[in-house]
């Protein structure tokens, strides 16, 4: 399965509705994009994801945590 985000092909199902057949979840394990098979077309399909919010090899580097962690506190 190729993510519609960052176009990496080891995108997975990971979760299916517990209703057989109602939807299913997918996830890239490369930009953390999930998605769900219900969604609108310009989300699930690669060639009509919007080119704005594509993820490449550099944007995906450049990318931090939101918000960001703070340091742990010491033990007293």
């Amino acid at each position: 399965m190729i993510c519609p985000r960052c176009d990496d092909a080891t995108a997975f199902q990971f979760f299916e509705s517990p209703e057989k057949g109602a939807w299913e979840l997918y996830r890239c394990p490369r930009c953390f994009f999930v998605w769900r098979s219900t969604e609108e077309e310009e989300v699930i399909r690669p060639d009509l994801y919007d080119p704005d919010f594509k993820l490449n090899d550099e944007r995906i580097r450049q990318m931090s945590d939101k918000p960001p962690i703070p340091p742990l506190r010491r033990q007293k």
